[in-house]
């Protein structure tokens, strides 16, 4: 079997390169109905799949953005560059050989933005076996979608998990990260660092979409809709959880301005739990002049033991403690218009038993 780099390779043909250049955005074409736009998103992926399943990844050229970035599986899978991914994938995939890798996708959930140039897209893979958790961002500048970011890594059950955070081997995918982030992305990026010690800020954004959705690291962890992820974070914030950045923040906005998308590796910490390594990606649709967050991917990999302890050195503060309740002194004076009212039943009462004297 082929290990989890490869086949992440496979699936979305992603591999190593130079950073590009921040360049302006380009036009994009009159807006398209969202309906339509989210089933040629998905049509998009789906030939994706088809594509590596037939063992043909020179016909990915037309579905993959020349300036691709992908994020995982494994730590050191932090990709860019569409040509080298394709000699890479070219390395794994023999058009020659019998039996080919087959991509089947379970749950594709696909969400146009506003204008129908851009979308997002989830899904939950299953490669040779493997469960796979993937959130893709696409962009349309003419009458195609075309692959520009993705993260994905494989979903392990939780209590896989906690055996391999005992050997300090959970590290985020991608670990090494890419320093990139576009200016017009830097309003996402100010939501998402203050979500990381705030949670409920996030918690806000997503509990108020009826798509929104958060895919959390084990296999099945898969929350959407209002009423689930709100029950969600009411957990999150009683379990005090909260995040710190352990390397580099990449951020970008689709050729439309509609979405954005910003990711770092965290490590996050929460009560009577241990310190878990993730990648956060997260994705914004634009809300006036803001951003507000509709989905978010928490994702890890399992590395050799040990190698999650770097990722430990970053750690976010405790949370504050509740302020005291306000002090009341005892020696306050008593209020004038109480004391008069005191004075006014004291005085009917000595009225009134002079009079039953008197009689």
């Amino acid at each position: 079997m082929r290990t989890i780099g490869v086949l992440a390779l496979a699936v979305l043909a992603a591999c190593g390169g130079s950073p590009p250049k921040v360049e302006k955005k380009k036009d994009v074409g009159p807006a398209v109905d969202e309906r339509t736009a989210e089933k040629d998103a998905k049509g998009t992926l789906e030939e994706i799949y088809g594509t590596i399943s037939r063992a043909k990844p020179d016909n990915l050229f037309s579905v993959v953005d020349e300036k691709l970035i992908v994020f995982g599986p494994r730590k050191g899978d932090s990709h860019t560059n569409r040509s080298d991914a394709l000699i890479a994938l070219g390395k794994v995939v023999d058009p020659k050989a019998k039996d080919h890798a087959q991509v089947r996708s379970g749950e594709l959930a696909v969400v146009a933005s506003p204008g129908g140039r851009s979308a997002w897209a989830f899904d939950v893979i299953n490669v040779e076996g493997m469960p796979m958790a993937v959130i893709a961002i696409m962009s349309s500048e003419d009458d195609f979608f075309r692959l520009t970011a993705a993260a994905l890594a494989h979903t392990p059950p939780m209590r896989e998990i906690r055996s391999e955070l005992k050997k300090d081997a959970i590290v985020p995918p991608g670990g090494s990260g890419l320093e990139k982030i576009a200016p017009e992305a830097e309003g996402a990026v100010e939501k998402f660092k203050k979500g990381l010690l705030d949670p409920q800020q996030w918690g806000d954004d997503l509990g108020s979409r009826t798509q929104a959705i958060v895919i959390g690291p084990a296999i099945g962890d898969v929350t959407r809709g209002k009423k689930d992820i709100k029950k969600l974070w009411k957990t999150r914030v009683e379990a005090e959880t909260r995040a710190a950045t352990s390397g580099e923040i990449t951020a970008e906005v689709t050729a439309d301005g509609q979405l954005a998308w910003v990711t770092a590796p965290v490590t996050r910490v929460e009560k009577d739990e241990d310190p878990l390594p993730l990648r956060v990606f997260a994705v914004f649709e634009k809300n006036g002049d803001g951003w507000k967050m509709i989905a978010l991917h928490e994702s890890l990999a399992v590395d050799e033991p040990g190698a999650g302890k770097a990722f430990l050195k970053f750690m976010p503060p405790s949370p504050k403690p509740p302020e005291p309740p306000p002090v009341v002194e005892d020696n306050k004076k008593p209020d004038k218009k109480v004391d008069k009212t005191k004075k006014k039943k004291k005085k009917k009462q000595k009225k009134k038993v002079e009079a039953e004297e008197d009689e």
